[in-house]
């Protein structure tokens, strides 16, 4: 049976309005707001492949608890737009703790068709010890000219 967090994660959509921000070649940043906590959400290129991570600004006045469900949208809203205009060959989640691993694979799950319309397939889960990685690879060909 499915947990209240996990039924919200898959069924709960909010919009967030991101910011981007062109840092150097090879690394781009998208920010957002929830309630008056700031969310990054770094993407950077190791050569053979893009990786996604996200942190939190816990300020004094925040309640991040409540606020997670938004926190998530906005990550993956993030993603999306980046897989759209950026079409990445890999982009790669990664997570030690088994909770966070979780809700990705919920949110992938549930993005599975938009996932697929902008190109991408999700690959088998990687678990190596203390890692889980979630790998999106592009399956049709990039619309960027060379």
């Amino acid at each position: 049976m499915q947990s209240f967090a996990e039924f919200v994660a898959e069924n709960y959509y909010s919009t967030v309005d991101l910011t981007w921000d062109y840092v150097r070649a090879g690394l781009v940043t998208a920010y957002f707001l929830v309630d008056e906590t700031r969310v990054s959400v770094r993407f950077e290129n190791d050569e053979t492949v893009w990786r996604v991570a996200f942190e939190v600004d816990r300020g004094d006045k925040t309640d991040v608890a409540n606020s997670a469900f938004d926190i998530f949208n906005g990550v993956f809203a993030a993603v999306q737009e980046f897989l759209e205009v950026r079409q990445p060959e890999v982009l790669v989640f990664a997570t030690k703790k088994d909770k966070l691993a979780r809700i990705y694979q919920l949110y992938l799950r549930r993005a599975a068709d938009t996932i697929r319309a902008a190109g991408y397939e999700l690959e088998d889960i990687q678990s190596v010890e203390p890692f889980t990685e979630f790998t999106l690879r592009r399956v049709k060909p990039s619309g960027w000219k060379s």
